[in-house]
């Protein structure tokens, strides 16, 4: 596609809507506080800072970003990700040619813990981002205008949903870290979760070192390597307690537990519901009554 030329074919134009706060969404979660499209030679935000978190995407055109920690500023290129944070004092802006953005506030708790998992670094506020990117967020943002439209708990609702979605689809349009990854850590820790093991047998089965297996797993999932297992083990265990009938101190076996009062414990901390309360939840599912 040809890139668009913003100076003849675009003025400044787009739409912007800035709803209402919701206390109920921000205290339990996510809380939508603006959205919209902009495109055309647009002025630069100088000296702003804002009281929430934002995400702008820019889908066409280049220009700049400038923050105290980056003075000398960051270029941005399209496809690219620029995150704001709340009290950071920032600028940005396209060159000459203008540029394309679309763009969410946010705020609310659960940014703690999209920040904990990794869905943005504080210390890289401009990304590249892959070339479906605009393609990916235009439907979400004429989703997003259409819910806003109307003011009211539902499109807050609504809007908080879909603003976590753009999230997690700059997430995967992240390009790849270009670190080495050995080939099978995951395939390996998968196939061996169910057995005890030290973590230094399982590096060393894969000729790796504890350091080397750590850094492996963090970077593809987020984890460390006995939280990795951990996680496999419960999956297993509530898949088993779902779709068998054995007993809990045989699922406590079958997913490496031979103390089933510790597995029981563990469940609950981690589930939030004890073994058997989770098999009749999810018997009750499989099993309605009859009418």
């Amino acid at each position: 596609m040809r890139r668009l030329d913003f100076r003849e074919k675009h003025p400044t134009g787009g739409w912007r809507v800035y709803p209402a706060a919701e206390p109920v969404l921000r205290d339990n979660g996510l809380s939508c506080r603006g959205a919209g499209e902009q495109h055309g030679a647009l002025r630069h935000t100088s000296e702003r800072r804002l009281a929430t978190h934002g995400l702008v995407l820019v889908t066409e055109g280049r220009g700049r970003y400038v923050d105290d920690a980056h003075p000398a500023g960051i270029e941005v290129v399209a496809p690219a990700v620029i995150w704001l944070f709340p009290g950071v004092r920032h600028g940005y802006g396209p060159d000459g040619g203008g540029w394309r953005e679309h763009w969410v506030l946010f705020e609310g708790v659960a940014t703690r813990a999209l920040e904990s998992f990794g869905a943005w670094e504080r210390t890289e506020p401009v990304c590249a981002a892959a070339p479906e990117l605009a393609e990916r967020v235009a439907p979400v943002f004429a989703h997003l205008r259409r819910v806003l439209a109307v003011p009211g708990g539902r499109g807050a609702m609504l809007a908080a949903g879909l603003s976590q979605h753009l999230i997690a689809v700059v997430a995967e349009c992240a390009p790849a870290a270009p670190t080495w990854q050995p080939p099978g850590v995951l395939e390996s820790l998968t196939a061996t979760a169910l057995v005890q093991m030290p973590v230094e047998h399982r590096a060393r089965a894969l000729g790796l070192t504890e350091a080397q297996l750590r850094a492996a797993v963090l970077g593809a999932t987020g984890l460390t390597p006995h939280a990795f297992v951990l996680a496999t083990r419960l999956e297993r265990a509530q898949s088993l307690l779902a779709r068998t009938a054995a007993g809990v101190a045989e699922v406590a076996r079958q997913v490496g537990y031979d103390d089933p009062a510790y597995f029981s414990r563990l469940f609950h901390r981690r589930v939030g519901m004890s073994p058997s309360a989770f098999r009749e939840q999810e018997s009750r599912r499989a099993h309605p009554p009859r009418p």
